[in-house]
Order: structure tokens, then sequence, then C-alpha cells
């Protein structure tokens, strides 16, 4: 449901409320897109989640919230295009796979994890679905866009010599990798810039049709 319905009981609570009931705290709404909104609330979680994952404090900051904004319109807009073209979301079991597949790097102690979590007002299942959702996300652009981009012999033989053997130089590893060992991850790199690239165009062509409205008091 986009829009809450008020019950008669709510309209009563509301006209008695300035005389004897303390204010209801209400979600505002952050974006509107098309008939879809964003809430305050939605945006503040996706910067707890995020912090919380990049072992980061949460920045509330007015600026912040405009770019978590950002990024949920554009989970919006992708999401859309998911459901247009009937893409299989990944099964709900998922979710914990993918939380304990970063466990260990990120959150090796399971105590640390829990408290972690408690400190920023986190319920694990929720931790979950924001990464189901951002794998789905990231599988979609891939399997959508990366078919569109092409990378050349020549890029990624650039790739090898300037970008890969100069960051093992750097870490003073003697084992370099030959140009057949590295060419799958200069492949691989050249085609992720690539794909942002296009998805960025194709993010900028969607928003163009359709109407977008930032309702500037929740981000202040």
């Amino acid at each position: 449901m986009l829009f809450p319905m008020f019950s008669l009981r709510f309209l009563c609570v509301l006209s008695v409320s300035a005389v004897n009931l303390p204010a209801e705290i209400i979600d505002r709404i952050a974006v509107r897109v098309d008939n879809q909104v964003i809430t305050e609330s939605r945006v503040l979680e996706d910067l707890r989640m995020a912090a919380f994952l990049n072992g980061d404090k949460p920045d509330f900051s007015p600026a912040s919230k405009r770019k978590a904004a950002g990024r949920l319109v554009d989970r919006i807009l992708i999401r859309r295009e998911m459901e247009l073209t009937q893409y299989s979301m990944p099964a709900p079991l998922e979710a914990g796979q993918i939380l304990e597949q970063i466990k260990p790097s990120r959150f090796p102690d399971p105590a640390r994890f829990r408290e972690e979590l408690a400190r920023g007002g986190i319920a694990e299942p929720d931790l979950q679905q924001y990464l189901l959702r951002q794998a789905a996300t990231l599988r979609f652009v891939d399997a959508r866009f990366k078919p569109e981009v092409q990378v050349s012999e020549f890029e990624i033989r650039d790739c090898y010599e300037n970008r890969i053997l100069p960051e093992y130089r750097k870490r003073n590893v003697r084992a370099e990798p030959s140009f057949d060992d590295a060419r799958n991850q200069c492949e691989e790199i050249l085609a992720a810039e690539r794909v942002d690239k296009v998805l960025e165009r194709w993010l900028k062509e969607t928003k163009d049709r359709v109407r977008i409205v930032y309702q500037e008091d929740a981000f202040q």
C-alpha cells in the first residue's frame, strides 16, 4: 500500500490529540517517484545499513541523506526494470548465506557482531533482506547491461601493464602475474567499469521519463 488509509478511530484520535494526547511521530515522505514513495525512515535505514557493513559511523547530515535517497531512487527504477523483464529474485534462503559469507572478514567474533547490530539499531533479518536486495540488484545489472559492453585486446593489455603490474610492484610482490594469468582479471575490471557507465546513462535516460520529487523538509 502506497498511502495510509485513515479509519474513523484514527480521525477521532486526531481530533482530541491536541487536547490530551501526545503527538504521534509520522514517517515523512522523502521522495516521490511517480506513484511510489520513499520514506524518511527508509533513507535512514539505508544509511545505517551501509555504515554497518563498511564499519563506519552513520552520517545523517542533509547531504548524506540526499545521496542515500538518490541511491534508493536508482533502486526503484532498477526494480521496475527487473519486474518488467520478469527477472527472478534470489531465493529468501540465500539472504542468510550472503551474510555468512561476509561475516568471517567483517565480523569474525559472533559476540561483536551482535553488539554492532544492537549499536546500529539493526535487526539481523532486516540486514539479510538488505543484502539480498543488493545482491539481486547487482546480478540484474550485470545480466542486463554486461552484454552491451565490449573490451578490446589493446585495452586488456593496457590494463595489465598500467594497472595490474604497478599495483603488484607497489606492494613489492616478487611473483608478478603473467599477462595470460591476469587476462581474466583485466577483463572483469574493464567490463565492470563499462557496465557502470552504461547503467549511469540508462538511469539518466529513465529519470527523464519519470516524475521524481524530493521533499526538502525531509533533508534538513
